[in-house]
């Protein structure tokens, strides 16, 4: 009987799984090969980045625009109330460049609003919205013209890990975007980053319904591809490296915590039918494969066990492989045996602190309401 639940698990997860993440990820490449001729041009671009008290933080990005190749319209950096020395080291370092600060006014704060506000200064066509902490490649800027003319565009954001204990913490980010870019192909894509966003500005000015989540510290992202979405609007997502943008892992356990409970939160608050269902299966296939193991430990029965637990390492890393790839991250999945063990707890633990944890985003509470 044992074999027959293992067996059914495995031919469930391999189609399911196989279809949606593997056969989604070529079909995305196909749709990224059939770009339209109108392309972005960089004269047409504003880049948007929100900060505050990044002084810390802000070299790589800083090194990226003055490296790149190529350069866009103007930069407008948005103030949100920083108190360290952040507009001294951004001026100091792009003198000479097309840029501009802008301080968030009194009373408004949090990323949304100071993207929102720097989005009215802009008089391009398109904005490009980066993090603070990103940094980029010397042809990353001029790679933006191989993109065609779209409302919105989701670009590849990595997490990037500097010892073993962050490696989780960015394993766990590429598998979400590996997810993404097979949905994509099959559909559409279910999760953006404001890290690395193009943006037409008309497309935002005419969609975006920024009174009905303004109370939401952080978000940008997902509410914005909800608002386009609603008005039918064209939605693409890129998995280009010449588009790669790189950040750094959170730096410890509760920074991890605080970035993934506000990650569940606003999912839940955009309540996508799409990634509800996903992450349905997703969890249904997680509790499956966690009783599965128990009960062939329980029972003795180790031989099934390594079978079960080999087979599924084999799937996943069949799987997921063509986006690590893609990005060199081949290293990381190295991960994927110990991930298997830890992401059901991993993923209760999450769930357990939601209604709990009051997480925390550039040292302000957050909260989500649903309206």
């Amino acid at each position: 009987m044992a074999e027959c639940f293992v067996l059914l698990f495995l031919v469930a997860y391999a189609i399911s799984v196989g279809a949606l993440v593997f056969l989604g990820w070529f079909r995305q490449q196909v749709k990224e090969k059939k770009a339209k001729n109108a392309r972005v041009l960089l004269e047409e671009i504003t880049l948007i980045i929100p900060f505050r008290d990044e002084a810390h933080r802000l070299e790589g990005l800083l090194s990226s625009i003055v490296s790149s190749e190529r350069q866009v319209n103007s930069y407008i950096f948005v103030n949100d109330h920083s108190s360290d020395d952040s507009v001294a080291l951004i001026k100091k370092t792009l003198q000479g460049f097309p840029i501009l600060i802008i301080d968030l006014p009194s009373g408004l704060s949090g990323k949304k609003q100071a993207i929102k506000f720097g989005i009215h200064e802009a008089k391009t066509n398109y904005i490009l919205t980066l993090d603070a902490d990103v940094s980029f490649g010397k042809n990353y800027l001029n790679a933006m013209t191989n993109l065609e003319s779209t409302d919105l565009y989701i670009l590849p954001v990595l997490m990037k890990a500097d010892n073993f204990f962050h490696s989780f913490f960015e394993f766990d980010v590429l598998l979400i975007n590996a997810l993404n870019a097979g949905v994509s192909g099959w559909s559409r894509p279910i999760v953006a980053s404001g890290a690395n966003l193009l943006i037409s500005k008309s497309s935002y000015d005419a969609c975006s319904q920024f009174s009905h989540h303004e109370h939401i510290a952080s978000g940008d992202d997902v509410y914005l591809m909800k608002d386009l979405r609603a008005e039918n609007k064209e939605i693409l997502l890129s998995t280009s490296s010449n588009v790669l943008v790189i950040t750094e892992t959170p730096r410890s356990w509760r920074e991890f915590l605080n970035q993934r409970i506000r990650w569940i939160a606003k999912t839940g608050h955009v309540n996508d039918p799409l990634a509800n269902a996903i992450g349905i299966g997703q969890a249904i296939f997680a509790m499956g494969f966690l009783a599965l193991i128990i009960f062939l430990l329980i029972s003795s029965n180790y031989g099934l066990f390594w079978t079960l637990f080999g087979i599924k390492c084999l799937l996943d890393f069949i799987f997921f492989s063509p986006y690590f790839l893609r990005f060199k991250r081949f290293n990381a999945l190295m991960l994927l045996p110990l991930y298997l063990v830890v992401f059901p707890f991993y993923h209760f633990l999450l769930l357990l602190l939601l209604p709990f944890f009051k997480p925390t985003w550039k040292g302000r509470k957050t909260r989500v309401v649903k309206q």
